[in-house]
């Protein structure tokens, strides 16, 4: 239930997408979460679990042990969640875990994710009421191959449809590479370069072999 000053509306079809803003004013009032670092300005992409956040991942977890490790009787592995270099060359994230970006020219404090802008963009010209079946066509095939383009064609292609910085309408730079990883120094010397894990998916191939033996082959 809501509390003085707070309605919850409740609609048919896709109700998250028309409610998002109201639902997440509404947990970050209850402090499900709030963006970490908020007393300071906070940092985009880092948040902080209040109380009923952290019950509520503590649930998702149990349920989640429960079907998979009590249930399918699968093995539970938690690795590092730093990871040295060697690791993550081998993997190929090293080299190849790059989103292209792009950045408004006329404000560089604003960035954006140039496959996720141009599926955006593509989502609004499909919604225009004289569209043609030809350009439904062309729009839905440049939106489902969007993170599939290299860093020329994405780039080509926001020249084409003419796309700007949609907060200011300011031109955008050229597509460039950004990776995704946090790097870090490990030791007090900081000569042995790691990461912050990409992905948890690492830790099982590195612990195969000992799961392997621990599970009596």
């Amino acid at each position: 239930p809501a509390t003085q000053g707070e309605t919850v509306t409740h609609v048919g079809g896709d109700s998250f997408s028309k409610n998002q803003k109201e639902l997440q004013e509404l947990c970050k009032r209850r402090f499900f979460y709030r963006q970490a670092f908020d007393i300071y300005g906070g940092v985009a992409g880092f948040f902080t679990f209040g109380p009923p956040g952290c019950a509520m991942k503590n649930n998702l977890i149990r349920q989640w042990r429960q079907h998979f490790v009590i249930e399918e009787n699968l093995l539970e592995v938690e690795d590092t969640c730093i990871m040295q270099h060697a690791v993550l060359k081998a993997s190929g994230h090293v080299d190849r875990f790059n989103d292209f970006m792009v950045k408004d020219t006329g404000d560089e404090s604003k960035f954006y994710r140039a496959d996720k802008l141009l599926e955006e963009i593509m989502d609004e010209k499909m919604k225009a009421a004289d569209l043609t079946e030809d350009q439904r066509k062309e729009y839905t095939i440049v939106r489902n191959q969007a993170d599939a383009y290299s860093r020329e064609e994405i780039g080509a292609l926001f020249k084409k449809y003419g796309i700007k910085a949609p907060e200011t309408g300011n031109e955008l730079s050229d597509p460039y590479e950004f990776n995704l990883m946090f790097p870090t120094p490990i030791g007090p010397g900081g000569y042995m370069q790691g990461y912050l894990r990409p992905e948890t998916a690492q830790g099982i191939f590195l612990n195969y072999k000992f799961c392997l033996e621990q599970n009596a082959n």
